[in-house]
């Protein structure tokens, strides 16, 4: 890295992506330790008040007994409550069957 005037500097592409992923894990880590109990704020309660956990449509099928496609239909439908983080879809038993039983 050599520094040319107070605003310049010139670096190589590597040295530049060691730098950037320092940055981007120092950013993922603050955000994983200040939000990960953010995640699922009204789940703070105990596993028996919720139920299981169940992650992705595959486990909500298994849950209800249903296909896949069913599920998905369900969820799209506003049918059952879930959260998603990314392209992952997490639902609560307790509160699936909760919801089925209205139906």
């Amino acid at each position: 890295m050599k520094v040319t005037d107070e605003n310049l500097v010139l670096m190589t592409a590597q040295q530049l992506r060691g730098i950037i992923s320092e940055e981007v894990r120092g950013i993922i880590s603050e955000f994983i330790t200040t939000s990960s109990s953010n995640v699922f704020p009204k789940y703070e309660s105990t596993t028996a008040e919720c139920g299981t956990k169940l992650i992705g449509l595959r486990e909500l099928s298994k849950h209800i007994g249903c296909g896949i496609n069913t599920a998905q239909k369900l969820k799209d439908e506003g049918k059952v409550p879930y959260s998603q983080i990314g392209n992952r879809f997490y639902f609560y038993s307790n509160e699936v069957d909760v919801a089925l039983r209205k139906f």
